[in-house]
């Protein structure tokens, strides 16, 4: 019998938790892993120990100090010379120069990053580049292993290690833990938001999930306001759950989902002044973003860019995820919800004018590789001539060879910085 996610979108409503074998994997297969649990540690071990390794060896081919890094570099000077707790200062320093500047740079609110960034320095002693860079790792790193844990929890042993090994050699998951950029720490909170959306679905009224969900929505949109996009995404899955039917949505689950956001943008409020001034700033800082010349010439294009730039860096993954939603089934619920997420939030961001980059989504790689690991357990059960491991192993091996092979195009060889459209058409040979 193949591979199916159908047999496993209940296993968290079970009263009595599954043991690690028990998954959506076929008779056969499951009793086979009953005997197999130690090697299905080490095969895991192998995964995040080659995750980790691609994240924390400086493979990528630019070497030099990008915009964004140095302004968050700036940042975190100011920190250290005004005090942590004295940072609402900085910020209103840098919100009455922003009002003076023609075009909009990196805002210093993004405390959710920089706070964590001038911890790891002080604590290891480290230089602002490698306390930003390493703060990146960490959470790269992090956000494999919660890809490993989510992945078993929707849908046992197979989801697991299928979800962790292509989340573990996505092209731009690997780069952007080894930059001191903002975009993979962004993405380590929103999929963890992501995935506490999805136990308080299955968990109504529990406050330990209650809380922790508001605690990441928090830190979600303290660290970037491009977060807003997340919280609309899960607010809308939240609304269309009469239909969809993947869980159960309390009024507590809904309020928490406001409140996580609405903790953050008041923070960030009184560090600017007031909620009058907070908007103020916002409402300039969009204006002047749009005159940005970067932006105009880079970060432009039509509603399906981010189709083609995530067609160019995971070709496999993004053909496995457009096969797994033209086979979608209301009684898959997890890949209904992963879908339901990935389209409400492609949606919201690809009507931005003058704000599309690949980076901002980056948290998308996670919902893409669901998708993916779907369609891959969805084609192992269609040739019952052939054991289902081998066709399994198989087609996971060769998507992970397209990730690193990408990875080695156009971060290694092609040495991309930023991974716009233009690059990545011009590391693939596409133009001359």
């Amino acid at each position: 019998m193949g591979l199916t996610l159908e047999r496993t979108v209940n296993l968290p409503n079970e009263p009595k938790r599954p043991r690690l074998y028990h998954a959506f994997l076929g008779q056969p297969l499951t009793r086979a892993l009953k005997r197999l649990n130690m090697p299905i540690a080490v095969v895991m071990v192998i995964i995040l120990a080659i995750g980790i390794f691609l994240r924390i060896y400086p493979s990528a081919g630019f070497s030099g100090l990008g915009v964004d890094e140095h302004a968050y570099m700036v940042f975190l000077k100011q920190i250290q010379r005004a005090g942590l707790i004295n940072y609402d200062a900085v910020v209103r320093v840098f919100v009455e120069k922003q009002y003076h500047r023609p075009d909009a740079v990196v805002p210093a609110t993004r405390i959710g990053f920089l706070a964590p960034a001038y911890l790891c320095g002080k604590l290891f002693h480290l230089s602002d580049f490698d306390a930003l860079r390493d703060t990146a790792c960490a959470a790269g790193i992090l956000t494999l292993i919660l890809c490993a844990w989510f992945g078993f929890r929707l849908g046992g042993i197979s989801a697991m290690i299928t979800l962790t090994a292509l989340v573990g050699t996505a092209p731009l998951q690997v780069y952007l833990a080894q930059r001191a950029l903002i975009d993979g720490y962004f993405a380590f909170w929103a999929v963890l938001c992501v995935w506490l959306a999805w136990e308080n679905l299955q968990r109504p009224r529990h406050w330990g999930w209650l809380s922790a969900y508001v605690f990441s929505l928090t830190m979600l949109v303290l660290t970037k306001e491009n977060g807003a996009f997340v919280v609309f995404a899960l607010l809308g899955v939240l609304l269309l759950n009469p239909w969809l039917g993947l869980g159960k949505v309390t009024p507590h689950l809904l309020i928490a989902t406001v409140a996580g956001a609405a903790v953050a943008v008041l923070f960030l409020a009184a560090l600017i002044g007031g909620l009058a001034e907070w908007a103020r700033f916002y409402l300039m800082f969009e204006a002047k973003s749009r005159a940005n010349l970067y932006s105009v010439f880079a970060q432009d294009g039509p509603w399906f860019r981010y189709l083609v730039d995530f067609t160019l860096v995971s070709p496999l993954l993004v053909a496995f995820a457009i096969g797994a939603i033209f086979q979608l089934r209301k009684a898959d619920r997890p890949t209904l919800f992963m879908a339901t997420f990935l389209g409400l939030s492609f949606a919201s961001m690809s009507v931005i004018t003058y704000g599309m980059s690949l980076r901002y989504a980056a948290y998308w790689d996670i919902p893409l590789a669901w998708l993916a690991c779907s369609q891959i357990q969805r084609l192992t059960g269609q040739v019952p001539k052939v054991r289902p491991a081998v066709i399994f192993g198989g087609l996971l091996l060769i998507v992970v060879a397209c990730n690193l092979h990408e990875y080695d195009r156009f971060f290694v060889q092609g040495a991309i910085y930023d991974p716009i459209t233009a690059q990545l058409v011009k590391a693939s040979n596409l133009v001359k």
